[in-house]
């Protein structure tokens, strides 16, 4: 079993899901903020629909945390952790899609975490 970091009680979950939709030679950057000012976003999920002739990239804080891949961090069916321990960012949280699939793709973002005070836990 992986270990993700648990969440105390006043940390503010985070499961924001994304849908783009691209054509053939498009890209797409989607961008991921804390929304409590001066906290610690804990992102130990990352999925994303899985999808041939596609190129991932994410970066956090302007710094490259995976890829370029053709292979998303977890399949948006399979959920299970990717990042261990956690990410962590302070500022944004950056995913990048290029759609080199030869046809049009609908692309499903979902970045599952929580957001903790600077000084909690």
């Amino acid at each position: 079993m992986l270990w993700v970091p648990e969440p105390d009680e006043d940390d503010v979950p985070f499961n924001e899901p994304y849908t783009a939709e691209l054509d053939d030679g498009e890209k797409v950057t989607v961008t991921f903020t804390p929304e409590q000012s001066g906290s610690v976003f804990y992102l130990p999920v990352l999925a994303i629909s899985k999808v041939r002739g596609t190129i991932y990239e994410v970066r956090d804080d302007g710094s490259t945390q995976f890829g370029p891949a053709a292979i998303p961090p977890t399949d948006i069916d399979d959920l299970t952790s990717t990042f261990v321990p956690a990410k962590q960012f302070r500022d944004n949280l950056e995913v990048i899609i290029r759609n080199n699939s030869g046809n049009p793709q609908t692309y499903h973002i979902q970045p599952i975490g929580f957001e903790q005070i600077e000084g909690g836990a």
